[in-house]
């Protein structure tokens, strides 16, 4: 059971999605009916528009997902939703409104691919769990009354709201599931450098270290790394993705325990950089973890988005 904060963040999540549901429409043309002329008696219209049949309309597609269509309605609907959005927090309007379009449409065309993979997992989202969520929003929200009230100030009818709601929670349990490795048996490692301005001098703090040089006294001395001179250079523990500089990063994954690193150039300077420890078991933190949960969502989405068949018809 998520905790009453987790269930605001959702309720925010919400809000701010699409009708999603409602735009993935299926590739099937809608088409309007037709009276069945066995059925209607022959003095009901004119022999002549009896045998006008009413011509199916294909329904106009912004994008096709995995044979799965987007509706250019559904598109426009979002794209105004935004916009209404954007306008009420008091923020200008996009330059490139066709720019907006598309990226309104890239994030519907994730939302597809997201609950297609969701099917294929089996994860169903019942009316009993919506009726669930909802009762904690409606509690977050004080009364059903003011839940309504924002319904109504964000343009969203029940059934649109509990369609996003469904959405929202297959996209958290799909998350769950892909995410459930990325903050076990990480590796990491722990590292220190010296910074220095230009590569002849850190070609010759690296000759002093191999010397048999204090490597947190050539820090202290010469780093100008102020954030960690003090601290012998010390960088602290890390995994991949967390480092600005990923020349730094990559050395550091590949160098062996206590080797020196040859210069290394970044947009600072040359560093030297050695490395002290390394571990698979090594716990990580909360802000680390998010990090590499993140990381490992967006990765899955972009695999998604490379081995899907996607047309745009913008």
């Amino acid at each position: 059971m998520r905790s009453l904060s987790a269930r605001h963040a959702l309720l925010i999540a919400c809000l701010c999605l699409a009708s999603l549901l409602s735009a993935c429409d299926s590739s099937t043309p809608q088409t309007t009916v037709a009276a069945n002329p066995a059925t209607t008696p022959n003095t009901a219209l004119p022999p002549t528009a009896q045998a006008a049949q009413p011509t199916p309309t294909p329904e106009v597609l912004a994008a096709r997902v995995n044979e799965q269509g987007i509706g250019m309605a559904a598109l426009d609907r979002e794209v105004a939703r935004r916009l209404e959005t954007i306008r009420s927090f008091g923020n200008p309007p996009p330059r490139d409104l066709a720019l907006f379009r598309n990226e309104v449409l890239d994030t519907l065309i994730e939302q597809v691919l997201i609950e297609q993979a969701a099917t294929i997992q089996g994860i169903q989202v019942s009316d009993a769990d919506l009726d669930a969520e909802i009762a904690a929003i409606v509690e977050i929200a004080g009364s059903r009354e003011n839940w309504e009230a924002q319904l109504k100030a964000d343009r969203l009818t029940e059934a649109d709201y509990r369609a996003n709601l469904r959405a929202a929670l297959m996209t958290q349990r799909m998350r769950d599931i892909v995410t459930a490795p990325a903050c076990k048996n990480v590796e990491q490692v722990r590292a220190r450098h010296i910074l220095v301005t230009d590569v002849a001098k850190a070609a010759a703090i690296r000759d002093e270290l191999s010397n048999g040089a204090d490597f947190a006294a050539l820090a202290a001395r010469d780093s100008l790394d102020v954030t960690t001179n003090q601290g012998g250079g010390d960088l602290g523990w890390f995994a991949r993705g967390q480092l600005l500089q990923e020349a730094i990063e990559t050395a550091a994954f590949s160098l062996p325990i206590n080797d020196l690193s040859a210069p290394i150039q970044t947009e600072l300077g040359y560093h030297i950089l050695q490395v002290l420890e390394r571990s698979t078991e090594r716990p990580v933190d909360d802000e680390m973890c998010y990090r590499l949960t993140e990381s490992a969502f967006e990765r899955w989405i972009q695999e998604l988005i490379s081995r899907a068949k996607i047309e745009k018809f913008l």
